[in-house]
């Protein structure tokens, strides 16, 4: 990745500024206090989004109202793209542009890029700054051999149990953002002591820019006490329009209820109308009750079995012959034809007139018995009259069953049309029986298929009478929905319910604006929901209370202010001041040299080593190896690490240990070390080195031979060098490739 560009809309004090930085080795110089840190947090800002409240003396919101953010042109993989990032209420707003076509890209690419660095990362690996070489040199000498090593090491295990051990310790001295750790709290009081210090020596010779200031702030404070009417008024407003929403909802909805439907249907009419349609119902429900009992009646007739019946019809002339041959003969009554069933009954069946044959055949058994062996005369003579009636009795019975003959109706009827169907034989009479059987059944057969087949025409006379009924209803009824515009009832209904709910939707209307008044209704309009009113009242809250808590520092400031102009003049104030300073810097020093022992171990392991392989280390050691060379102008000629032990041969092959070198080679050793680390890294990354003076106290020999350095290094990887001294630069780079902040 290559900076080209960098355009800020709003950021510090950097209001519409516009800097080209399309070089590969590019300066960016001005004196202090003119924006360098401020311009390296825009970039860094652009890049990995803008520091959070929580990041303290980091606020670069513009002063001015503008727009805070602003956009990089960058070169990427051979494309164009701008990268914008805007801060508002909602919070950053990132959008990626292919300068050339101008389509926008996602935002996810943007992550890609920067192989998931982050903020901190990028400012601990990417820029070298002069606090790195403090930080290193003010370690005891047996801590500066660790920490090279860490500074070239991918990170073993022995290392990372290093750092476990080290956070905690290192935490309790001092974190970024901490308030607690005794650092922190050393580092502000001291900031304050320094603060108060300088701020009595500025103005020793100045009370009348105190007492300007004073009169400056208290009217500040005036001014304050105006707004916060205003600001008061405001949230008053806002709360009032956050209970009112709901009810203007409901009177939204409600609103959007009401029709303007010409068409009134009124109570009378649709009674009228409704009792209509339950007749006709009525009239429908009837007929399906017809219909269900045609059904019903159709299949009791198909249950029924009609065969003999149809058999009958069909060869009804020829049966309707038989049975008036049958009944109508003079010469045998139907008594007789009755006797002659009997008697073939009492034929094939064994008669009751045998079984009285029997009887007076035992009696003529008894009465013999009688005779022959009973000596009363009275008894005999009973007996002998008994043995001559049984006779006479058993003679005539038998006379009757063996002489009476029957007589067939009519030696000339045809039975053949029917023999098989009815099972006829040669018997007569057993046909005769059969005959008379069938037509007794015939008679019931037809009996019942009449009584259904009434009970369908009465069923259907019925149904046609109400067919003809609803007709005559549904036109009517059809006449007066067209008189009314209506083409059903349901539409009718449906329209006189509407009415009904219209005339309740408007009473709720009414009552609703009755509640609420205009003016509230149209300041709610400018809102699209409650939450969106509560951030309002939220942000207006926050403003108010960020205002209040200024008007309040504001005070202090004033009362601080007047007790400065009390004490200027006082030296001995201003000593014991200096005398304060001086033995907290001297605390402080002491537990700054306890934290950066833990710390850089926790920092350099935890955030940048972990990315290294060990199959790195070589690369960085050979590249460092080459670059402390260059930067000792081939005294030292080779860096061996032997068992996490740096050992440093010369041009004449001496070997010199870390702790044994001076100053100015460690400053040397640390930074090829830095730098070769960085552009190992950056292979696969590819994201600009940024160096931030870190080389200030190098001399003139030494800081050619950085530049040129550093001049090397940029032909692959672009480098931003933020110094204030460009003497040396001047001959080394190009008036394009320096940037005056």
């Amino acid at each position: 990745m290559k900076i080209l560009e960098a355009n800020i809309y709003g950021y510090g004090h950097f209001v519409d500024r516009h800097f080209d930085i399309a070089n590969n080795f590019q300066v960016i110089t001005g004196e202090n206090e003119s924006g360098k840190s401020t311009f390296k947090s825009f970039i860094s800002s652009i890049l990995f989004g803008f520091p959070t409240k929580r990041e303290k003396g980091e606020n670069y919101t513009p002063k001015k109202g503008s727009i805070y953010g602003g956009n990089l042109v960058i070169l990427q993989q051979g494309q164009n793209y701008l990268i914008e990032r805007v801060s508002n209420d909602k919070g950053n707003i990132l959008s990626i542009i292919n300068k050339k076509n101008g389509e926008k890209v996602p935002e996810g690419l943007l992550t890609k890029w920067l192989s998931e660095i982050d903020k901190q990362l990028f400012n601990d690996i990417y820029a070298v700054n002069q606090t790195g070489l403090h930080a290193i040199l003010d370690l005891k000498p047996e801590e500066i051999e660790k920490n090279f090593y860490s500074i070239a090491t991918s990170g073993s295990q022995e290392v990372f149990e290093i750092q476990k051990r080290v956070m905690k310790a290192a935490g309790q001295l001092y974190k970024p953002n901490g308030r607690v750790p005794r650092l922190n709290v050393m580092l502000k009081e001291y900031g304050k002591q320094e603060k108060d210090l300088q701020h009595l020596i500025n103005r020793m010779d100045d009370s009348k820019n105190l007492e300007e200031k004073i009169e400056e702030l208290k009217e500040q404070n005036t001014a304050f006490l105006q707004e916060k009417r205003q600001f008061e008024q405001k949230l008053l407003e806002l709360q009032q329009l956050s209970a009112a929403w709901n009810s203007y909802q409901e009177l939204l909805s409600t609103s959007q209820k009401i029709s303007d439907d010409k068409v009134k249907v009124t109570l009378a009419t649709f009674d009228k109308i409704q009792l209509q349609n339950n007749k006709i119902s009525a009239i429908e429900e009837n007929l399906s009750s017809l219909e269900k009992q045609m059904t019903h009646i159709k299949l009791q007739l198909e249950e029924k079995d009609f065969t003999n019946l149809d058999f009958y019809l069909q060869n009804k002339v020829n049966f309707d012959k038989l049975f008036t041959l049958l009944n109508s003969s003079e010469d045998q009554p139907k008594q007789q034809a009755t006797n002659n069933i009997e008697v073939l009954s009492r034929r094939n069946k064994g008669s009751k007139k045998s079984e009285v044959s029997m009887v007076f055949l035992g009696i003529l058994g008894i009465s013999i018995l009688v005779l022959f062996f009973i000596s009363n005369m009275v008894l005999k003579s009973i007996g002998l009259v008994g043995i001559v009636a049984g006779i006479y009795v058993f003679s005539k019975t038998n006379k009757k069953n063996y002489n009476v003959t029957i007589e067939p109706v009519s030696k000339h009827v045809n039975f053949d049309f029917c023999k098989e169907e009815l099972g006829l034989s040669d018997d007569y009479a057993d046909n005769l029986k059969r005959i008379f059987n069938f037509q007794i059944q015939m008679k019931k057969q037809q009996s019942c298929k009449d009584e259904y087949e009434s009970k369908k025409r009465f069923l259907s006379q019925e149904r046609s009478d109400k067919l003809s009924n609803l007709r005559q209803e549904q036109i009517q009824f059809d006449t007066q929905l067209e008189k009314l515009g209506f083409d059903s009832f349901v539409s009718l209904r449906d329209t006189y319910f509407q009415q009904q709910d219209q005339i309740e939707t408007e009473s709720k209307l009414h009552g609703l604006r009755s509640q609420l008044s205009s003016n509230i209704i149209k300041k709610l309009a400018n809102y699209s929901s409650r939450n969106e009113i509560e951030e309002r009242r939220v942000h207006v809250s926050d403003e108010f209370d960020l205002r209040k808590a200024e008007a309040e520092k504001k005070l202090e400031q004033i009362i601080s202010y007047k007790i400065q102009l009390k004490k200027i003049g006082d030296s001995s104030e201003i000593a014991i001041l200096r005398q304060e300073a001086a033995n907290q810097r001297a605390q402080i020093n002491t537990k700054i040299e306890e934290w950066l022992a833990l710390s850089l171990t926790d920092r350099w392991l935890e955030n940048y080593l972990s990315k290294l392989s060990k199959h790195r280390l070589p690369q960085v050691v050979e590249l460092a190896t080459y670059f402390f060379e260059r930067l000792t102008r081939g005294h030292f000629t080779s860096i061996i690490l032997e068992e996490n032990q740096f050992s440093l041969k010369t041009v004449d092959n001496q070997n010199f240990k870390v702790v044994e070198l001076s100053r100015a080679t460690a400053e040397q050793l640390y930074l090829s070390l830095r730098l070769a680390f960085v552009v190992t890294f950056n292979k696969k990354i590819g994201l600009p080195i940024i160096i931030d003076d870190g080389f200030v106290n190098f001399d003139r020999n030494r800081k050619v031979q950085i530049i040129d350095l550093l001049s090397e290094i940029s032909n692959e990887t672009q480098i931003l060098c933020f110094t204030v001294d460009i003497s040396v630069l001047c001959d080394k780079v190009s008036n394009k490739g320096i940037l005056v902040i």
